[in-house]
């Protein structure tokens, strides 16, 4: 396992233990209100599905104890979702809160559970904890080229904002523009960048494959 996976393991198997199924448990404080707004703007990648097209697939990289399943349940939104997470006590609790999906547990760069419409990667590339800017950026980089690998159709992930007043020594910041510059040249030139929404300290990325060329 990666250390900076097992550093992740470490530190949110701490917080789930401390905070339990909630905003806090995850380490994104005690506003829920901020954690919805993320869990929703990763469904934003999905897009209209066609008339003969099948349901779609999205894998959930990093899933914690199933908010964003469950935010697909309570708006009925038609999609086969998959949890990846490497915390078992997070595992354990997401299983029994929704029989109705799929979860995994382990770390995503040792993943090989197949391919999905979508993948998502909600939070875990915002925290490095003890790695170096230089180790988060080689980690991170592998993460979302792994993510586009094993998608179909697109995949979304957030990032802290360098265009802050402050910055805590535990997060990794990355220059938008220099992370959508990468997305472009190494992944696709279908890309969508947002820094639009309230939480405005960090963005999201949205990388499309192109369907014309299936």
């Amino acid at each position: 396992m990666y250390s900076i996976s097992q550093n992740l393991k470490d530190h949110y198997r701490k917080t789930f233990l401390k905070h339990g199924a909630s905003s806090e448990g995850v380490d994104w404080g005690p506003d829920p209100s901020k954690a919805l707004i993320r869990n929703s703007k990763m469904l934003e990648v999905l897009r209209p599905v066609g008339q003969n097209e099948r349901r779609p697939s999205l894998l959930d990289v990093g899933c914690g104890y199933g908010a964003l399943a469950e935010l697909i349940k309570l708006n009925k939104i038609d999609v086969d979702y998959y949890g990846l997470e490497i915390v078992p006590e997070m595992v354990k609790f997401a299983k029994k809160k929704h029989p109705e999906a799929k979860f995994f547990e382990g770390d995503f760069l040792e993943f090989s559970g197949g391919n999905f419409n979508y993948v998502v990667c909600n939070g875990i590339l915002t925290q490095k904890l003890f790695a170096s800017n230089s180790e988060m950026k080689r980690y991170s980089q592998s993460m979302i080229k792994r993510m586009f690998d094993f998608c179909d159709d697109g995949i979304v992930f957030n990032m802290m904002s360098t265009h802050v007043n402050y910055q805590s020594e535990n997060l990794y910041y990355q220059n938008p523009v220099e992370m959508l510059a990468w997305c472009i040249s190494e992944l696709s030139p279908q890309v969508k960048l947002d820094c639009t929404y309230e939480l405005w300290f960090e963005y999201s990325l949205f990388v499309y494959k192109d369907r014309n060329s299936k």
